[in-house]
């Protein structure tokens, strides 16, 4: 016991020295011991460790002149963009978001792949996710050993200790073990967390989590969902399935939400409830064909703008049903700011942010002492894939060293992995 629990205490000292790092670019040993709870002898030999494994490396920024001659050249630390790669995938009900990614966040490659219906079964989208994986190996020239993993995002209720997807819009089945089963298709780590997180992560690495440590991160699109930020980590509470935001509840026996309860916030906000809630104003839409509701949403907003009544009305009623659930949220965690993000926020119509923010000045508790900012980030989906990697680099970087090298096992298995867009068609 005692062993792991040295290790445990190794490992986050690593995570915590590596995060430093990130956020500041490049800095100083003295700099990282002044920011961070953790001793400057530890310090030392963390980054000790961390140049030895590869992880890290250092680069000299000049002093400026001092009247008593030229200073000495400061020595800094940072990460080495090269030293590992992580694949992110974020499922939506039509398509999958791919990226690899390097230790630094930069995106090498990316793709977005359609895939019908009926590969919306646990078995087919395992392969859909082992199939581009391999395709983007294909595409950034990388190795599958010179990955740390694969980090997927999926709408529902995550289990991200376990990797089992309790329930997902995505599956029929309840319990799918997704972590498992694609770590056996292709040998390599996988970490799993619901989609919402991912857009949290993604803020955190490359977004506002770089000068606001805390926040509350609202996604608007084929779901609901929320990130609950604290102390530049996500808050995914006792079992992992915290921030399940659209699954509140507004309205006793009120509109049918596809999670199969009624009421829940999601069942008046979402593409789909929208497009439902508009009626003979859109026509017929099939709900469970993503692109139609989606082109119908992009009309009824452009009506809506244009001074349609009707039109407005909807977009109106959505965002004062997502201010009095944000609004509820605030009252709750009292967050620095809030987020609303996802690929739809660039569309959503004027009345729905003007309700969605009078309904938070109405029902806020201390809204008296001003409302937090409410900013929009209309991200796409390959910000999403790139929380996915993060969350791989978040997991894993602190306790892989690069010296060790993995079995051959996932380059075999990988090797059988067929031609990625054949799943596609």
């Amino acid at each position: 016991m005692r062993h792991l629990d040295l290790d445990q205490i190794r490992a986050d000292n690593r995570r915590i020295v590596l995060q430093c790092i990130r956020e500041a670019g490049a800095i100083s040993r003295v700099e990282i011991a002044g920011r961070v709870d953790v001793s400057p002898t530890t310090v030392s030999n963390v980054t000790k460790e961390l140049l030895a494994d590869g992880l890290i490396e250092t680069v000299e920024q000049e002093v400026r002149s001092t009247p008593a001659g030229r200073g000495r050249p400061k020595t800094l630390l940072r990460l080495r963009s090269d030293a590992a790669h992580a694949i992110g995938i974020k499922l939506a009900p039509h398509r999958a978001a791919v990226s690899v990614t390097n230790f630094v966040g930069d995106v090498l490659a990316s793709e977005t792949v359609p895939f019908p219906p009926h590969y919306r079964t646990p078995e087919k989208l395992i392969e859909l996710c082992a199939q581009q994986t391999q395709q983007m190996l294909a595409i950034s020239g990388l190795r599958s050993e010179q990955l740390l993993g694969i980090g997927i995002g999926v709408p529902g209720c995550v289990n991200s200790r376990t990797g089992e997807i309790e329930w997902s819009p995505m599956f029929a089945d309840r319990n799918v073990p997704l972590k498992s089963a694609l770590e056996a298709r292709t040998g390599l780590n996988v970490v799993v967390d619901n989609e919402a997180n991912l857009a949290g992560l993604a803020e955190i690495w490359f977004g506002l989590g770089r000068t606001s440590a805390s926040f509350l991160l609202v996604t608007v699109e084929h779901g609901v969902g929320m990130s609950i930020a604290i102390g530049h980590q996500i808050y995914r509470g006792s079992r992992g399935f915290a921030g399940e935001f659209g699954h509140m509840k507004v309205e006793f026996d009120g509109a049918q939400c596809r999670c199969g309860k009624t009421g829940c916030v999601e069942a008046y906000v979402a593409d789909y409830a929208i497009v439902r809630e508009a009626g003979d104003l859109v026509g017929p839409v099939p709900i469970h064909d993503q692109q139609a509701v989606e082109e119908a949403l992009d009309a009824l907003g452009m009506r809506a703008d244009a001074g349609d009544v009707r039109a407005a009305a909807i977009f109106g009623r959505a965002g004062h049903v997502l201010g009095v659930a944000i609004a509820n949220a605030v009252n709750l965690f009292d967050p620095p700011v809030v987020i609303i993000s996802g690929q739809r926020t660039a569309h959503l119509a004027r009345v729905f942010m003007e309700s969605l923010r009078r309904s938070m000045a109405d029902n806020v508790l201390t809204a008296g002492a001003g409302l937090p900012p409410v900013k929009v980030h209309p991200w796409g989906d390959d910000l999403w894939a790139r929380g996915a990697a993060a969350l791989v680099l978040e997991e894993f970087m602190p306790k892989i060293s690069l010296t060790r090298k993995r079995t051959a096992t996932a380059a075999a298995v990988a090797a059988k992995v067929p031609s990625a867009h054949a799943v596609a068609k």
